[in-house]
Formats: C-alpha cells, sequence, structure tokens
C-alpha cells in the first residue's frame, strides 16, 4: 500500500498517531480516520478513512515499511 510519505519517519510518525488513537487525516484524501473495529475487538490497528474508504491495517503496513525502506 502506498502511503504517499516520502521518509520512513513521516510513515513511522502516521503508524504511531493512529497507535495512540490520535486524529489523523487520510494521506490519500484528507478525510478523518475512524477505528474498523469498533465494537468486536476494541483493536486500534485497523482503521478505515470515511471519505475514500481505503482500509489501513498498520501491521501490514509496518511489515512492508520494513521491507521496502530499511
Amino acid at each position: 500500500m502506498a502511503l504517499y510519505f516520502a521518509t520512513r519517519e513521516e510513515n513511522l510518525s502516521f503508524l504511531k498517531r493512529l497507535w495512540q488513537e490520535k486524529e489523523t487525516p487520510c494521506p490519500v484524501c484528507g478525510g478523518a480516520l475512524t477505528l474498523l473495529h469498533r465494537k468486536a475487538k476494541k483493536s486500534n490497528t485497523d482503521w478505515r478513512c470515511d471519505g475514500c474508504g481505503t482500509i489501513y491495517r498498520t501491521i501490514h503496513i509496518l511489515d512492508e515499511l520494513n521491507e521496502t525502506m530499511p
């Protein structure tokens, strides 16, 4: 998943904001991100954009980041 960030630090900053459940805009459209699993698991690892519908699975993003930007 391309996140449109130029550096590893920007990618990590985005992931950390999500894990801390801070208000973070979608990197694709700028829309609001909300938790994907609010009731079932109460997990803060999966997020969905209300604007464009993109789903961000932070663990997969971190794995890809480690593979592409060591």
